[in-house]
């Protein structure tokens, strides 16, 4: 029978006029969360307690930890007077072999972080290169008078090197939520030579060039738009070289915008991405090296190189020593690790701690609060009598915030619950006073508080006793906290709702 019960409304009064216990359709456990909470709060010393010892326990063996490794690592020293030269020396070499593959691996780690945004934010590894956009721009560069001498040349050099530079993209560039590089990537220059054509109208003769701006992209759009920012840029430009280099024309002879399967896009975006696999089998590669090296030097295992090297750069450097000579090593270095990992400790502590007085108090076999057992076992309260047993007074203010105790003395609290179990069975005649806690304890709540009945403890083990339950008029029950059983109170109520006899109320010891 499920634990929790009904005892009020017409429908659970049987033949004989005696209100029955009654199972809820509802089999979920009843938790009442305030008193949860409060019930681990009122172990939080305990708790906090047994925090500090895990969180010391753990700043210990960080602290011996890291000393013993920044020992092995400080090359500045012998580990002992029984250490070689040999095996000081070997252990140098091993010190800063590790050193430089730590310094690998932040540069790789580096390079795989820009590798990672490349691939995502990129626009050439946005397009799809079965379905390739390309604008091609045809501008012929026309030098008045036969005035080559090699001007042509500079005059391409500087269209294509303030093509190339990109800063005019910048604009373009936020707006579109990209880089100007990812743009300029995109963008091919190639020119003929102003010799290679000559013009002749009136007997004036020019000699005149081309430039071609190539320009890929994921969209029309994107080429259309890049395409007028370029052109725009090379007016720009026009007129400033015709002034610091050689007067000539330029002008579009052109543009062509093709749909494409492109190759040489796949292959790029395939060793793009390659690149980074690459990076990543490097680095799996470098920790291999360093879980040797850690091994052989008896560490624990890599992390322990690449923690001291980050908190000691420089340090440890001694004779055989490329880097810095550093010949001490922060004692700092050493705490702040062991502070952090025993911090890390406490937090787990309290977590660990408070997880299990919750799973305790939800499936714990023994009732712990008075609210518990009111909640569970749907019976009226008649009285809560205070904790025996001493408590700090942080116990005690939870005890009154949950019901446990109450701010009134003892003696007169005692007449308070004597007087209110007096008032709620003066209509009954026999009564049986039973329970499942400790048959002394009961003896000694029965005597304190006056009560009037047949003490009859452990009905649910005593054939005797629950025989007799049919001549009393209404029952009684006892229960103690941090003693009696869920299931021996579940199996107790059983037996008396198949007797017929009313559960009066509890007193909770």
């Amino acid at each position: 029978m499920n634990p929790r019960y009904n005892r009020s409304g017409d429908n659970n009064i049987n033949d004989n006029g005696v209100i029955r216990v009654l199972e809820q359709e509802d089999n979920d456990p009843v938790i009442s969360i305030r008193d949860l909470l409060y019930s681990v709060i009122r172990r939080l010393g305990f708790i906090l307690l047994v925090a500090v010892v895990i969180g010391g326990l753990l700043f210990s063996y960080k602290l011996i930890q890291r000393s013993r490794s920044s020992n092995v690592l400080d090359s500045s020293t012998r580990l002992s007077d029984s250490e070689s030269d040999y095996q000081y020396q070997l252990r140098v070499q091993k010190i800063e072999r590790a050193r430089d593959i730590v310094y690998t691996i932040d540069k790789i780690n580096a390079q795989i972080e820009n590798q990672r945004h490349y691939l995502t934010d990129s626009v050439f590894m946005q397009i799809d290169a079965e379905n390739e956009y390309q604008s091609t721009a045809q501008i012929v560069l026309t030098l008045e008078n036969n005035d080559t001498n090699g001007l042509d040349t500079a005059l391409f050099s500087a269209y294509e090197r303030e093509i190339k530079s990109g800063n005019y993209l910048s604009e373009y560039a936020d707006k579109t939520g990209t880089k100007p590089d990812y743009i300029k990537e995109l963008i091919t220059f190639s020119s003929t030579p102003a010799g290679s054509t000559i013009i002749s109208l009136d007997n004036d003769v020019d000699r005149a060039g081309s430039m071609y701006i190539s320009i890929l992209g994921p969209s029309k759009e994107f080429v259309d738009e890049v395409t007028d920012i370029v052109l725009k840029e090379i007016e720009n430009v026009c007129s400033e070289l015709n002034v610091s280099v050689a007067p000539h024309k330029i002008s579009v002879v052109g543009i062509q915008q093709v749909i494409k399967i492109d190759q040489t896009t796949r292959e790029g975006q395939v060793t793009q991405t390659a690149r980074l696999e690459t990076l990543q089998k490097q680095i799996v590669t470098y920790n291999e090296s360093l879980d040797k090296i850690a091994g052989e030097l008896g560490l624990s295992d890599k992390e322990e190189l690449l923690v001291y090297f980050a908190e000691n750069a420089g340090a440890g450097n001694g004779a055989g020593s490329s880097g810095t000579n550093v010949n001490s090593i922060s004692v700092m270095s050493m705490v702040k690790p062991a502070v952090k990992f025993g911090a890390i400790g406490f937090l787990a502590g309290v977590f660990v701690m408070a997880v299990f007085f919750i799973l305790k108090y939800v499936f714990g076999k023994k009732i712990i609060t008075q609210t518990q057992f009111f909640s569970i076992f749907n019976v009226r309260k008649i009285g809560v009598m205070k904790p025996s047993g001493k408590r700090s007074g942080f116990a005690s203010f939870i005890d009154v915030k949950t019901g446990d105790d109450t701010a009134i003395g003892k003696d007169d609290y005692l007449k308070l619950i004597g007087a209110n179990y007096a008032n709620i069975t003066r209509s009954y005649g026999k009564i049986l006073i039973t329970g499942t806690c400790d048959p002394k304890a009961m003896g000694d709540a029965v005597k304190s508080l006056g009560l009037k009945g047949d003490l009859k403890p452990g009905i649910h083990k005593d054939p005797e006793v629950l025989k007799a339950v049919t001549d009393y008029d209404g029952i009684v029950l006892l229960e103690q906290r941090n003693v009696s059983l869920k299931k021996d109170i579940e199996g107790e109520i059983s037996l008396i709702d198949n007797s017929g006899t009313e559960i009066i109320g509890a007193v909770i010891l």
